[in-house]
């Protein structure tokens, strides 16, 4: 819940991505109806992606001006990534912890102050890179990148830089002033009290009967796609796959006599096919890899869990992303083709891109030539030595998740392939 700090500083906001899929102040509204809110304040940043942050102060202080602190931090770091944790003013066991991320807030909130280190390195993590850490906590856990007070957040800013975080009254819907419209024709024309609110409690009714009868496609797309945005899979970004890369490279390739064939990383575990070779036995690999499970003389299989990661991507422009990521993959793909590196040829594939929720055949002309999120695959796969571009190339994009990593090994030319799901709007 969002409350007002000294200096009429609110904290505790919630932020929501704005798809863009249709009018702002109809998306708005929309989010802000769910959530309860009486306020709001977009946001926008490098890269063009929107968020809205939402709050619901009360009645009586509508009239006073009020700013996001969150949106305050970016103008106090030229950094997109930004970590703030300070003191509650109000309470001594709470701190805020503010997170923002590619410039955009996504953690907003106040935490009990033995969870506060917990909570800040699970946000450096989901970064990634680097975070520039702020505030007035020194813990001895956590190194501040730079002492920052709440006085200094708004006392170091000019009125006209202040404005532009200011918290704003929800949009009036295109009902509302349709209903304005109309008293205002009433009133002219000599209408009386009673008969507005007859032709009122009229149209109300109609309305309803319309809305029930035929459901808002728009509306309901756009939950779709806000449910889809929430995925899982979204969460497999590049610390997700450096922590699968580690975990394959942790494990042994030989052990009691007993050789690794195959491995295969995904959902958080890597299942590997164990092969006896000269000199090993059922209790020469049981006293190594005592989790093994024996397929035969010959053959084990042992499953290995990893703690993953989890790392937010974020759908970035479809053009950015080919001219960005996609022309370092074709540059990839010609190299391997090449021969320049010998048996460390690489192929790399990348599919067309479609909506990442198909568009239902209700939707205005309006609603379908606004932006869409869309999603395709691509795969990697070569000589094992070319493991590391996976998470380098998925660190350039921000765009790219990974959903597995497998891994064939002989003393020739060990190999590995990788897939996963890139997204662009």
């Amino acid at each position: 819940m969002a409350r007002v700090l000294l200096g009429n500083l609110v904290v505790g906001m919630q932020w929501e991505a704005l798809l863009g899929l249709s009018k702002e102040s109809d998306e708005v509204r929309e989010l802000a109806a769910r959530r309860g809110a009486r306020q709001y304040l977009v946001l926008r940043n490098l890269l063009g992606s929107q968020v809205v942050g939402l709050a619901s102060l009360p009645g009586r202080r509508r009239k006073s001006e009020f700013f996001a602190l969150a949106g305050l931090l970016r103008e106090s770091s030229d950094d997109q990534n930004i970590l703030f944790l300070h003191s509650d003013p109000d309470d001594a066991d709470k701190v805020i912890l503010i997170g923002i991320h590619d410039g955009k807030p996504v953690e907003d909130r106040l935490v009990a102050r033995e969870d506060a280190t917990e909570a800040a390195r699970q946000f450096i993590q989901e970064v990634g890179t680097g975070v520039t850490i702020l505030g007035d906590i020194a813990d001895g856990q956590l190194e501040t990148t730079r002492q920052l007070r709440l006085e200094e957040v708004a006392g170091s800013l000019t009125r006209e830089a202040m404005a532009a975080y200011r918290l704003r009254p929800l949009p009036p819907s295109r009902m509302v002033v349709a209903a304005l419209l109309a008293v205002a024709l009433a009133c002219v024309g000599g209408g009386v009290k009673w008969w507005m609110h007859g032709r009122e409690q009229e149209l109300q009714t109609k309305l309803a009967a319309i809305a029930t009868a035929r459901p808002d496609q728009g509306a309901e797309y756009r939950a779709q796609a806000q449910a889809a945005l929430q995925s899982p899979s979204l969460s497999r970004g590049t610390g997700y796959a450096r922590t699968m890369q580690a975990a394959i490279l942790q494990l042994p390739r030989e052990t009691g006599g007993w050789k690794m064939a195959r491995l295969s990383c995904k959902a958080a575990a890597c299942d590997a096919l164990w092969q006896r070779g000269e000199g090993g036995s059922f209790a020469t690999l049981l006293a190594q890899r005592p989790r093994v499970q024996f397929q035969g003389m010959n053959a084990a299989l042992e499953s290995v869990a990893f703690t993953a990661v989890a790392d937010k991507v974020t759908p970035v422009p479809i053009t950015q992303f080919y001219l960005k990521t996609g022309v370092r993959m074709q540059a990839l793909e010609d190299y391997g083709k090449s021969g320049k590196a010998g048996d460390k040829a690489l192929q790399v594939t990348l599919d067309k891109a479609e909506p990442l929720v198909p568009l239902p055949a209700g939707l205005t002309e309006k609603e379908k030539a606004a932006p869409q999120v869309a999603k395709g695959a691509w795969t990697m796969q070569g000589h094992l030595a070319f493991l590391d571009s996976v998470a380098g190339l998925m660190e350039r994009s921000g765009n790219m998740a990974i959903d597995e990593i497998a891994v064939t090994l002989s003393d020739e030319s060990p190999q590995f392939s990788a897939k996963g799901t890139f997204y662009v709007q």
